[in-house]
């Protein structure tokens, strides 16, 4: 067996959390939502501005559930979809269809450990080639 061979598996799990993360949250499931966060969870908001002192982290299940399922619930005018983020299974958001962030997601043992949100629509045209899933 190649040095490899385990990695399919892990992009198509880590592929299928983000899915499951992305419905979670469109449906406002906050049960659902929480089965899907590992208990150490954070949640990252950087809001892509050089002033470091913009980026807030919210942790635990609790409360990253209640922040991911207001921030990226469904609303009039916002979309979210799968897409990947820096070479990784990820989401964007989008307010009546330009970019407003970009969300990447960290799995540890099956489960969402990390999620860092990027706002700002600027930093998301310079760096952000958007391609299919």
């Amino acid at each position: 067996m190649s040095m490899t061979a385990w990695l399919p598996s892990v992009l198509t799990r880590r592929r299928q959390l983000v899915g499951e993360l992305r419905a979670a949250t469109a449906a406002c499931d906050a049960r659902r939502l929480r089965r899907l966060l590992d208990p150490d969870v954070a949640v990252v908001v950087d809001a892509g501005e050089h002033d470091r002192t913009r980026i807030r982290v919210v942790r635990g299940v609790e409360d990253a559930a209640l922040l991911l399922a207001y921030g990226l619930g469904a609303q009039r005018g916002r979309e979210v979809v799968e897409r990947p983020v820096n070479g990784r299974p990820g989401l964007l958001l989008s307010r009546d269809g330009r970019p407003t962030a970009t969300i990447a997601v960290d799995v540890t043992a099956g489960l969402v450990s990390l999620v860092w949100v990027r706002l700002g629509a600027p930093a998301l045209r310079r760096g952000n080639t958007v391609l299919p899933v």
